[in-house]
């Protein structure tokens, strides 16, 4: 039995909770063993869900319930094409905790935007690097961290501010609808402690874990 990064296959449902209709199509970009594809259909809010991923075992859990699962990797121009000229269009594009893993975010996300419907929503969840994590880990530790999971994921390629991923939405031709912060004291520590309430009363950025954002396209 193949055991998997709890970090990448959970259920999502802080960017699920923005998907609205029904029989939509959907594109799960990292959709890993395909747990929010299968909310989706469970919940018959999708008729159409097609995934992208880059490990294969993970891939193919995630097809035996989605109608396509694209293996590659997104650093590519060349599977990125490929996906462009065997797909369509979708109602619903979800970049869940993605983007920070492409040397070159702005490129996949402005590509894969082509194939949104006119009136179709991206979901974006990103980690935020000036969260006080940082400075505990560099300015106190003296390190930067490599780690399984969380803001530093030794895979990281990219790093984001709330400045700097609504840059990247701008640059890549799309407006932001929603922006929702998720709020966390510390990497490790997932409750809304004590902590997180005095720090969020100084500077709401230092305890925001995760940058949520639903887009659509630019006028």
């Amino acid at each position: 039995m193949n055991k998997f990064n709890s970090s990448y296959v959970g259920l999502r449902y802080d960017l699920l909770q923005f998907i609205e209709g029904e029989n939509l199509s959907v594109l799960d970009v990292g959709c890993a063993t395909g747990v929010n594809g299968n909310f989706l259909i469970d919940n018959n809010l999708s008729k159409k869900i097609i995934g992208i991923e880059l490990d294969s075992k993970m891939a193919k859990k995630a097809a035996l319930t989605y109608d396509n699962v694209f293996v590659g990797d997104l650093n590519s121009v060349d599977f990125i094409n490929h996906i462009l000229n065997n797909t369509k269009s979708f109602d619903y594009i979800i970049f869940g905790d993605i983007l920070e893993h492409l040397i070159d975010p702005f490129y996949a996300l402005k590509e894969l935007s082509k194939v949104l419907n006119k009136n179709g929503r991206i979901i974006i969840s990103v980690p935020n690097i000036a969260h006080l994590e940082l400075f505990m880990q560099v300015f106190i530790k003296g390190t930067w961290p490599k780690n399984e999971r969380g803001i530093f994921d030794k895979t990281h390629l990219s790093w984001f501010t709330r400045k700097d991923i609504q840059k990247l939405i701008i640059k890549a031709g799309l407006e932001t609808i929603t922006y929702q912060r998720k709020l966390r004291g510390r990497d490790a520590n997932p409750k809304f402690n004590i902590l997180t309430k005095i720090v969020k009363v100084i500077n709401k950025d230092w305890v925001t874990f995760q940058h949520i954002i639903v887009c659509k396209h630019g006028k």
